[in-house]
């Protein structure tokens, strides 16, 4: 509305809607669901007038008083990264209840995580890891991390989903593999509790020394530091940093990746740029990729060019089983528009 003529003027919004609700233009009756998508941030001038749209009502009220009611074919759908923009009665209309993270925290996220060792029945888990989180994780420690320069952005939240998935999935490991599962067997029967929770602590840091020390961008020297001299499982005297061991729950001590490392075995087959070599490094991360796959997570590898992003994730496709994962390699340039893509 022109606020010195008074002349209306419908929007993009109003036009689409009448014209789905009359069946104008591309719209027929025949049509089963006529969908209006908004996919930008919700602004608090335009979303309160589609308040009663989104109630029982179902009807969008435009200021020059026309109403215009949602048919049983139209769906309204908003996507949108956030609701902070948004009036309380908005958030209501969409049937969830907004909380800062800022506000809560990951403490709620981690103790729900926690439910899911108690309903199993896993009192080392829940003993081990809750003198884990306190020891190794004070809001010190949460915000010390939070002010080191990173690789990329990265928000809490996104640090203990990490961490809590490379703890489910080490748990899982340890009692689908037959030979840590006869190892835990071993220590129960002799009642020797000490190195079961010494495994679920060494797990735990792990997960932590990954989570939160592998997205830190130059200067890992304090964390490294840290780690090392406030861990009750030790890691060996060397100056090697604490990311170049994993926990051997056999030996029950941290072993270096080197020794994980595969044989290389040349081949005749093949183009010379597609043969690997194996080395500690691309070891490690093929173990962290895979666990993410099996636990069915997303994991997005950052790095400046020539860091081997691309050779470790094809390498690692390359051994799976093509009877169940599929994968495809797209190349991109200064040209490719989405057209393109698609």
């Amino acid at each position: 509305m022109n606020p010195k003529t008074k002349e209306w003027k419908d929007g993009v919004l109003s036009v689409i809607m009448r014209d789905m609700n009359k069946n104008n233009g591309p719209y027929k009756p025949s049509q089963f669901y006529k969908w209006i998508i908004l996919d930008g941030d919700i602004d608090p001038e335009w979303i309160e007038s589609c308040n009663t749209v989104m109630d029982d009502n179902k009807v969008l009220t435009l200021v020059s008083q026309e109403r215009i009611p949602l048919t049983p074919e139209m769906r309204l759908i908003l996507e949108i990264s956030h609701l902070r923009n948004a009036t309380p009665a908005t958030v209501s209309r969409g049937g969830v209840l907004f909380i800062n993270d800022s506000d809560i925290g990951w403490k709620p996220f981690v103790e729900s995580w926690m439910l899911k060792y108690k309903k199993k029945g896993d009192d080392y888990a829940v003993n081990s890891f809750t003198l884990a989180m306190s020891q190794y994780m004070p809001d010190s420690f949460v915000d010390d991390v939070r002010g080191k320069e990173k690789i990329a952005p990265i928000c809490e939240m996104a640090h203990m989903k990490s961490l809590t998935c490379i703890v489910d999935a080490l748990i899982n490991e340890l009692y689908s593999n037959k030979a840590y599962h006869d190892q835990i067997k071993a220590l129960k029967e002799a009642n020797n509790d000490d190195d079961i929770k010494k495994i679920y602590e060494a797990y735990f840091i792990f997960a932590l020394m990954w989570a939160f020390g592998a997205t830190l961008s130059e200067d890992k020297s304090w964390f490294n530091g840290m780690l090392k001299s406030s861990s009750k499982v030790k890691f060996p005297d060397s100056n090697n940093q604490v990311w170049d061991y994993f926990f051997d729950p056999i030996k029950l001590d941290w072993v270096l990746w080197q020794t994980k490392v595969s044989k290389y075995e040349p081949s005749s087959e093949g183009l010379f740029n597609n043969i690997v070599v194996p080395t500690a490094e691309t070891t490690r991360q093929r173990f962290l990729l895979d666990m993410h796959v099996k636990a069915k997570k997303g994991v997005l590898y950052v790095g400046s060019a020539g860091t081997g992003k691309t050779t470790i994730i094809k390498d690692y496709f390359s051994t799976l089983d093509k009877e169940y994962v599929l994968n495809a390699s797209i190349n991109f340039n200064s040209f490719t528009d989405s057209k393109a893509l698609q």
